[in-house]
Order: structure tokens, then C-alpha cells, then sequence
């Protein structure tokens, strides 16, 4: 038996599609996508040697909390965290310096809270590829994740006032 070296090879059993519209075997794409954004993000941190967490139960849009280990004789109080809100996708709008993203407004106003000082919220973008088959490569010398991750601050922005519900602004 050999060990599968990429995500197709993880779903051999069954490709046709479920009623709800996920793949057989395989969490819906909405979730698929986002769960990997959040593990591309964690692997991240983790290879910069951040520690995190991972706030249950989801309540406020904070997907992950890092914090570098502290130093010195406070350990952490030199070194805050920050919380983060991963959003992904494969279709952002790209021009030559930045990444557009259509982000909920009430998911806007989170990031966008100048108040979040003790610990500031950043917005985590990951582009991933279309073909959910693309996001890992496993192979002898390594582990390939696709695309790439960005991030940003909005706590300089002001707050949405007034949107109907559902509204949407373009974050760059």
C-alpha cells in the first residue's frame, strides 16, 4: 500500500457529487475551501513559530489567535496576539500591488474596530485554486500548499453605517 501524495489521490472511492451540492466522501466545497484556508494559515503560523488557538465555539468570526512565545522575564506581556478572520478564495480580484475581496459588512465592521487594541484583528486572505485537487502536493521531499496567503489590517477603517442586510464592501 502506498501512502497518496496528492488531494485526488484522498478520493478515490467516489466523485460523483451529493444532493446539497458537496462531493461524496468530502465536507461541502464552501466548508472544504474555508477549512483549508484556516489549515493553510495555522501552518503558517506554525512554521514562523507562532503559537495558536482556535476559538470554539465560533461566536464572533475570529477564526485563529497567534501570539509569538514570550521572552524575557514576562514571558507573553512583551509579545501580544493578535485575532484573525481567514477568508478565502479563488476568485479575489488581483491588480498589481493588492487582492480585492467582497467581504459581508457586518464582517467588515469586526475587522474595522479601532478599539481592538489588546488585540488587533487581521484579516487573512488565502487564494486558493479553483480545482480543490490543487490545493496539496504531498511528495519525498515535501509538502506543496497552493496558493497564497495575505493579510491586512483594517483597524484604520471606518465603520459600515446604515448597509441592508447582506451588503457587501471591496476590501484591498
Amino acid at each position: 500500500a502506498r501512502f497518496p501524495t496528492t488531494a485526488l489521490d484522498l478520493d478515490t472511492t467516489n466523485t460523483t457529487r451529493t444532493p446539497d451540492g458537496g462531493r461524496a466522501g468530502i465536507v461541502d466545497a464552501r466548508n472544504h475551501q474555508g477549512g483549508y484556508g484556516e489549515a493553510f494559515v495555522s501552518a503558517l503560523a506554525m512554521a514562523a513559530g507562532l503559537r495558536q488557538a482556535k476559538p470554539l465555539p465560533d461566536i464572533d468570526g475570529i477564526d485563529l489567535c497567534l501570539w509569538p512565545d514570550g521572552t524575557g522575564t514576562r514571558r507573553g506581556a512583551r509579545a501580544p496576539g493578535i485575532n484573525v478572520q481567514v477568508k478565502s478564495g479563488s476568485v479575489a480580484t488581483e491588480t498589481d500591488t493588492t487582492w480585492g475581496y467582497r467581504l459581508d459588512v457586518p464582517h467588515f465592521n469586526l475587522l474595522a474596530d479601532a478599539q481592538a487594541t489588546i488585540y488587533p484583528m487581521f484579516l487573512f486572505l488565502v487564494i486558493v485554486p479553483k480545482d480543490w485537487r490543487e490545493y496539496a502536493t504531498a511528495g519525498h521531499d515535501g509538502l506543496l500548499l497552493r496558493n497564497a496567503a495575505y493579510w491586512h489590517s483594517l483597524a484604520d477603517e471606518e465603520q459600515i453605517t446604515g448597509a441592508k442586510e447582506g451588503a457587501k464592501t471591496t476590501v484591498h
